[in-house]
């Protein structure tokens, strides 16, 4: 077994309740017997104040979601406009992370979005701290900057704050994201803006800008008796790497990387996540077993010196079981990771292991089918843009207040009533527009759905088998009933969306009497789609009522939902939903 320098377990993943110390600490032994030397301890509350300091702007939602180093520590020039009972309260969370990791003989690791754009106020009275624009223009309604990093006083807030951090956690690696959700570089191509920044720093040396600001770090961690690993990352998704960052990897000192690499020219972490929040969210524990196998493989293979694994809640124990059994017979190769499945599925159900794996293999399968559509993930599009719960009607525009207001102030990219109005529109872009790729993604969900049935069957046999698993494989064939209905509804919302765009709206329908008296198939396919959507609402509904948190995650209350977590009132909301659809079925009348 390949020894690493460090293997850091996330058990506190975002948009999941960060504040339970006591699912923590059981998260944290399962991870010390799991090999881990560390544990992520940074991430905290979302701060909603940023978000409803201007509730029509959805780009705060962003830097909500993510850690940064001021929202836990606030120096002191920032008091006046982070409110520092806030901070408080994340600092005392953290504080008590890291007591449990103490208690169980590990150390802590910490991930931060850097450095993070501050309140306008901050930049008014204090102009010369400004630096990028860093939001993302399609997103937002304004502008943020980012402080600028080569300013000193900016330097010494940062050094001094990380130093009391350390003092308090005994934090030994540091995750940087930047140039992404709400942070950004001077200067930096990596901008969703551009390069940009103040004039003054115009023509300093990225290296040196970014050596600055990373050695700022080491030299606090240093200070407070740590031997700080640190990395920072500008490289994300689909963007264009970030040319300019990259011209430091032979100028970087040891234990540190920029955008994977460090001055070997190799990385310094590999990440073992199976993108659970960003995919397959907010339905709970669809397993995702052979993603899981194919990534820890992957990530003992690499050569870098640092571990990094993120652990999920699960059914069965399922997510310890296969890192277990990898850590006692590494795999090479696609047979030797379904016999390692095999190992796992016999813990679970012994002589039904065959119909587990089967069961596993289904899903990834649909999954992959799923990723065809280039939706992103269910958070994306049945969350962000409230699919789910929001009616489909071909005049949203008239609704009243209180039929659109649940979910309209939900809709993460409508900075425009036109966008909002769109079903296809995702963070200001058409990712699936037009006949053929409505054509071409719906395709792909049947696919999806039909290997999902698929595993349900291998769910169904399980069940004949091992009556005394019954009751705990019919709620994960229930979850997987969900995702198929989470699926059919991104398919309705493509193709009602679809004969929307293809209608002029100002033509007057022709009334002939050709037989049947419905003739125009725009007609026919918006009834259809419209009555598929109802009556996959009320599936859903019948999946989850009295059971909302055993299968779906959800806000906290109803005062905490926001653009990434729905209501725990969602059924109310799903009724609403069928009912502003059925009172306006007959609006189809008025164009075709």
């Amino acid at each position: 077994m390949k020894q690493f320098k460090m293997v850091i377990f996330n058990v506190t993943p975002i948009n999941t309740d960060v504040t339970d110390l006591q699912s923590f600490e059981e998260k944290v032994i399962k991870a010390k017997e799991l090999g881990a030397t560390h544990v992520l301890v940074t991430e905290i509350t979302k701060n909603r104040w940023y978000w409803e300091e201007d509730l029509s702007d959805p780009y705060p939602n962003w830097g909500m979601l993510n850690s940064s180093l001021f929202k836990i520590i606030v120096p002191e020039a920032l008091k006046k406009w982070i409110p520092e009972e806030y901070a408080s309260k994340n600092l005392l969370l953290i504080k008590k992370r890291s007591e449990i990791l103490r208690k169980h003989g590990l150390r802590a690791a910490a991930h931060f979005c850097e450095p993070f754009y501050l309140p306008e106020g901050v930049y008014r009275e204090n102009p010369d701290w400004r630096g990028p624009r860093c939001e993302h223009p399609r997103r937002a309604k304004r502008a943020y900057y980012s402080p600028c990093v080569d300013h000193p006083e900016i330097l010494a807030m940062y050094k001094k704050a990380f130093k009391e951090l350390c003092q308090l956690c005994d934090i030994d690696y540091l995750y940087l994201h930047t140039n992404d959700c709400g942070a950004g570089i001077c200067w930096s191509d990596g901008l969703y803006t551009g390069p940009n920044g103040p004039e003054q720093c115009r023509h300093n040396s990225q290296t040196g800008r970014l050596l600055n600001f990373l050695k700022v770090f080491k030299e606090a961690a240093g200070e407070a008796g740590r031997d700080l690993a640190i990395e920072i990352n500008s490289n994300i998704g689909v963007k264009e790497t970030d040319d300019i960052m990259e011209n430091i990897w032979p100028f970087l000192d040891d234990d540190m990387a920029v955008n994977f690499k460090t001055n070997k020219g190799t990385p310094l972490s590999t990440n073992v996540d199976v993108n659970y929040e960003f995919t397959v969210a907010p339905i709970r524990n669809i397993p995702m077993a052979f993603e899981l196998a194919e990534l820890l493989e992957k990530g003992y293979q690499n050569d870098s010196p640092i571990l990094k694994i993120t652990l999920l809640d699960d059914d069965f124990d399922l997510q310890y079981k296969i890192i277990s059994a990898f850590r006692q017979n590494p795999t090479n190769g696609i047979a030797a990771r379904v016999n390692l499945l095999m190992r796992a599925a016999r813990q679970i159900c012994d002589d039904a292991a065959d119909n587990l794996v089967n069961a596993w293999w289904k899903i990834y399968l649909g999954l992959k089918h799923l990723y065809s559509t280039l939706m992103e993930g269910f958070t994306w599009f049945s969350v962000n843009q409230r699919l789910i719960n929001r009616p489909f009607v071909l005049f949203p525009d008239e609704l009243s207040p209180e039929e659109k207001d649940y979910y309209r102030r939900y809709q993460f990219q409508a900075t425009t009533e036109e966008a909002a109005n769109d079903l296809l529109d995702n963070q200001g872009s058409g990712f699936v527009k037009g006949y053929h790729a409505v054509f071409l993604a719906s395709m792909a969900l049947d696919k999806a759905m039909k290997s999902f049935k698929e595993a349900q069957a291998e769910y169904d046999a399980i069940i004949k088998k091992r009556e005394n698993l019954a009751s705990s494989f019919s709620l994960a064939k229930d979850r997987v009933e969900l995702l198929i209905a989470f699926c059919k509804n991104y398919q309705n919302a493509m193709q009602f969306q679809q004969v929307i765009d293809e209608t002029d709206f100002t033509e007057e329908p022709v009334i002939t009497s050709l037989w049947p008296q419905d003739a125009d198939k725009r007609l026919t396919k918006v009834e259809l789609v419209t009555r598929s959507e109802i009556d996959n609402t009320r599936k859903i509904i019948n999946l989850i009522k009295g059971r909302e948190r055993e299968m779906l995650v959800l806000a906290p209350s109803p005062e905490e939902e926001d653009i990434f977590w729905m209501t725990p009132n969602i059924v109310e909301t799903l009724e609403k939903k069928i009912a502003i659809m059925l009172d306006r079925q007959l609006d189809v009348k008025r164009v075709y």
